[in-house]
């Protein structure tokens, strides 16, 4: 009886335990695009999404995978699987998307991929270079578009935020501010893209 009893604890303990393993959110723009992102977590919570991303993909190669590529923080390719995530979690649809991120620098180009999901009403983004741990979630997926720069060119800020009010004018003054007290006021946000029109 005993024996039994301790089967069913270690058992149930088992299952609990592995509860984040595997568990995936409804793709619905990654899987339009050919492409699913599912949000895997191992036995000890951290993200398994990038275990075996080949590390020569060209932006040609992520855009066929029907990535987001970013070059650069501009979007140039994967706009409308961008569009159909934005529209399925305006609509509270769990759904993820792959960011694929791609750099100048003095070597050539180097790369980072997101994973970006909408998941239980809240944002969660991880990184390729830091998959430790659980990333905080936001409450809210801003576009802001105003003018910066000089001359002065029309601007689209894209971040993840928990304040819905946040403006691009706020934003801005905090990312080129040395003011401790003004860069903590648009805190936390994880910047998307910064894209130049």
């Amino acid at each position: 009886m005993m024996t039994s009893v301790l089967a069913v604890i270690c058992a149930a303990g088992l299952l609990a335990g592995c509860k984040n393993e595997g568990n995936t959110v409804n793709n619905a723009a990654g899987e339009t695009a050919g492409h699913t992102v599912a949000q895997m977590l191992d036995m000890r919570g951290f993200y398994t999404g990038f275990t075996g991303l080949p590390g020569d993909y060209t932006m040609m190669d992520a855009a066929a995978r029907g990535y987001v590529v970013k070059h650069n923080l501009e979007v140039v390719a994967g706009g409308a699987v961008w569009d159909r995530f934005v529209k399925a979690s305006a609509q509270g649809l769990d759904n993820g998307i792959r960011l694929a991120a791609f750099y100048d620098n003095e070597e050539g180009i180097s790369s980072s991929y997101s994973d970006l999901f909408f998941q239980d009403g809240k944002y969660c983004i991880f990184e390729s270079a830091n998959e430790s741990g659980e990333p905080a979630p936001f409450s809210y997926l801003l576009t802001l578009r105003g003018k910066s720069g000089n001359p002065s060119r029309d601007t689209t800020v894209t971040l993840l935020t928990n304040d819905s009010t946040l403006t691009f004018d706020k934003y801005m003054t905090a990312l080129y501010s040395s003011n401790t007290e003004v860069i903590k006021s648009v805190l936390p946000n994880q910047l998307i893209s910064f894209q130049l029109d």
